[in-house]
Parts: C-alpha cells; structure tokens; sequence
C-alpha cells in the first residue's frame, strides 16, 4: 500500500453519495467551523447505509446472528466545513479478507467543491453470540468483492495511510 494524496473532487464525486445533506447550525464549535465529532457522524452513517445496501442489515444480523464491528481507523482532516455547506459522503471500496473489510469513506463539501475529509476503516465480520471474528457468507462476501473489483478498477488510487488494512 502506498500513501496517496488527497483524490480529486470530480473522482470522489463519482462514487454514489451514501448521503447528503446541509450542515445545520447545531454541527458549529467554538471555532465557528463543524466540530470534528460531526465528521465522525458523516462517516459512520454513510458507511451503515453502504453495509446496508450490499446487504449488511437488519435482516442479515437477525437471520445470521452476525455483523460488523469497527476495529481500526484512520481519520484525516484536509479542510473546514461551515454552516449552511452541503456535504455528501462517498464510500470506496479497498480490500476483503476472511474477517475483515477495508473502506474508505470521502466526506465532499459540495459548496466549495473540495473533498474535506477521508476516514479509513477496518471492519471485522463477528459472530454477535461469541462476539469474537468470523468468516464472511459466502453470498454477502461475493457482493463485496465485486464492489471491490469495481473500485480497483477506477482511474484514481485508494488514498490508503499504509497504517490500516488486510493483512495476509
């Protein structure tokens, strides 16, 4: 894995938006900019609504007794947003392994056009009985190795740290 620089707007906007919305004046700090922990929000609700339209939802944990937990990540913070700024959140695909998926999330302020903050991720796929790692159904693990392969296959690379990812 090799550390990237920030991937363009245009390449990030390409991605589906996991969602959009207005940053509403309650995200405002005392340094008159969205507050950090709205980032984390962002990230982790586009990240529950990607899971979940690859099939990682409430019907996958009740029938599998199965689902993910976050077990590492890397938060970088290239820009401010402001109040009344749209934002949209877009999902990247990098790696799967037996128990682990790698992602990145993209939070774009739509408003001044840059891409303002990346969240890497690492998933585990856990038994919620044992709460311990387990391998991924065959049927939701070829959904996301397609979505892999399809990403692995855009123009621009993943903006990886090099501090988080599958390892072999």
């Amino acid at each position: 894995m090799s550390v990237v620089a920030r991937p363009a707007v245009e390449d990030v906007l390409a991605l589906p938006a996991a969602l959009v919305e207005v940053a509403p004046p309650e995200w405002q700090d005392g340094n008159g900019h969205v507050n950090v922990r709205r980032f984390y929000d962002l990230h982790m609700r586009g990240a529950h609504a990607a899971l979940t339209a690859i099939g990682l939802d409430d019907d996958y944990r009740s029938s599998t007794g199965q689902s993910v937990f976050s077990v590492e990540q890397h938060i970088r913070y290239l820009d401010e947003v402001h109040v009344g700024d749209e934002v949209s959140v877009h999902l990247r695909w990098v790696a799967r392994g037996d128990k682990v998926l790698h992602a990145m999330s993209f939070v774009v302020d739509r408003t001044t056009g840059r891409v303002v903050n990346v969240l890497e991720m690492l998933e585990a796929h856990v038994d919620l009985t044992t709460r311990r790692a387990c391998s991924w159904a065959p049927t939701l693990a070829a959904r996301i190795d397609d979505a892999v392969r399809a990403h692995e296959e855009l123009p621009w690379p993943a903006p990886t740290s090099g501090a988080v990812g599958v390892r072999r």
